[in-house]
């Protein structure tokens, strides 16, 4: 039914929701409150099945079936989270883009991964002891101790304590086997290549929340969900060999997936096919190569530019505190003009007073004693005079201060126009710090898929390798 709906619409996917009873609905998903969900058909027609009633839920289209590649988590519930951890200490494990609902614990920690496996790699891969993964195949044991600034930290009874970068050196740490059983319970596929175990998990509108250990409430948005099973959990070993069976789908070409009983013919057409697939996988590195490159550059100048953004703030904002402070000395000295004037101000009262003392006392001498009248009249001309000098000087005072005051408004002016500036500063500065980030995101993003393309290709070359030795065996058996 699901096959003949989707023929009726070509290129088009619509969420698949099975039932426990085998029952298929086609349509738009939608997570209610109360464990259920809400399926709309394009008919507009809605059906509601509760979460106890569910087996299995596909939000992406084709096989989505998990894969361990590159860097992660493995929980000893068999949860893999395509999370690159960062760091490891004696209780948590911390990831690179922490969050807050995830609380992993060493406790519940299996194993670190650092770098993709290949197949030599999982055919040896064992976690019955402790220790760390090399890269040249070797696995060195020993109680590990953590891991920090890029390298993880084993301390072996024989060896001592010895360090090695997670980049170059090792591929992964094993802490402690996992839990073994068929354990019941769902498995949540992330599209970032998550494969989430919890025996219980909530539905709410936004999204799941895995309520029980090790995740203690993690919530997975919506967007971030790709399909939902109800089932036990598969061997971990199985997990791992689909990655290196699996190089091409319906057609396996791994060495060890022919067996024993393969002919030199089968033997020959996998050489052939693998051949074909080295070529593919060195023009998929070459393209990630590039693209890696590319996104270095952007990086590095967004990066630029965003350190020049926090310079241009810090000397707009140096510029602001500096005009501030030119109108604080501004401002004390219209305080201090205002103060002289009222002294200044004063000398102008005295200076009348004394003008009405001199004049009192010269008209109270007798007009007859023209001589002593005329002094006193000098004496009021001079005091006249004096009062004269006090009210020019006022005057100066008062043009001081008119001064300081146009001087103060002229600078508040330009603060005012900085801290516009500075404004404007801070938000272009945000814009390039989100951009900066977003390119640091997609740097690595691009170093990703150049690392997971790089281990495809080495991991194809083995192959390739191994399938050579195993016909030149072949062929020196048949001579024999």
């Amino acid at each position: 039914m699901v096959a003949a709906l989707l023929g009726l619409f070509p290129g088009a996917w619509a969420d698949v929701v099975t039932t426990t009873k085998g029952e298929t609905n086609q349509g738009t998903v939608t997570f209610r409150e109360g464990d259920a969900l809400e399926v709309a058909s394009g008919s507009g027609e809605k059906v509601r099945i509760a979460l106890a009633d569910l087996a299995s839920l596909d939000l992406t289209p084709g096989d989505q079936q998990w894969r361990i590649g590159g860097t992660g988590v493995l929980t000893t519930n068999g949860s893999f989270l395509a999370r690159a951890a960062v760091k490891m200490d004696g209780k948590v494990v911390t990831f690179a883009q922490q969050d807050e609902t995830l609380l992993l614990t060493r406790q519940n920690t299996t194993a670190l991964f650092f770098q993709p496996l290949r197949s030599r790699d999982a055919e040896v891969l064992r976690f019955d002891r402790q220790g760390v993964f090399l890269r040249d195949g070797d696995f060195m044991e020993g109680r590990v101790v953590g891991l920090a600034e890029g390298r993880v930290t084993v301390e072996s009874l024989l060896l001592g304590r010895k360090s090695f970068s997670v980049e170059t050196e090792a591929m992964a740490v094993v802490l402690r086997a996992p839990v073994t059983g068929a354990l019941e319970g769902w498995s949540l596929f992330l599209a970032d290549g998550s494969r989430l175990r919890c025996r219980e998990i909530l539905l709410t509108e936004g999204g799941v929340i895995l309520p029980h250990s090790p995740y203690r409430d993690f919530r997975i948005g919506r967007d971030e969900l790709s399909g939902i099973r109800k089932e036990s959990a598969q061997p971990l070993m199985e997990l791992f060999r689909t990655r290196w069976l699996s190089l091409e789908p319906e057609r396996p070409l791994a060495a060890a997936a022919l067996g024993e009983k393969a002919t030199t013919a089968e033997f020959a057409g996998a050489l052939a096919g693998m051949s074909e697939e080295r070529t593919r996988r060195e023009a998929v590195k070459n393209e990630a190569k590039a693209e890696w490159i590319r996104a270095q550059q952007i990086a590095t100048r967004l990066k630029a530019g965003a350190a020049r953004g926090v310079a241009n703030v810090a000397r707009m904002e140096g510029q602001v505190k500096e005009k501030a402070r030119r109108v604080e000395q501004d401002e004390r000295m219209v305080q201090r003009a205002a103060e002289d004037i009222e002294r200044k101000m004063e000398a102008v009262k005295q200076a009348e007073q004394k003008i009405e003392e001199t004049r009192k006392r010269r008209d109270a001498i007798p007009r007859e004693d023209a001589t002593q009248r005329r002094n006193w009249e000098q004496q009021v001309r001079n005091a006249e005079r004096l009062k004269q000098n006090a009210e020019r000087i006022v005057n100066q005072a008062r043009a001081i201060r008119r001064r300081h005051e146009t001087r103060v408004k002229a600078t508040l002016r330009l603060v005012h126009t900085a801290e516009e500036r500075v404004a404007q500063a801070k938000a272009q500065k945000e814009k390039d710090d989100a951009a900066s980030e977003e390119a640091v995101a997609a740097l690595g993003t691009a170093k990703a898929s150049y690392d997971l393309a790089t281990a495809d290709l080495r991991e194809v070359g083995e192959e390739l390798r191994r399938l050579e030795f195993l016909i030149q065996q072949r062929k020196d058996a048949e001579k024999k």
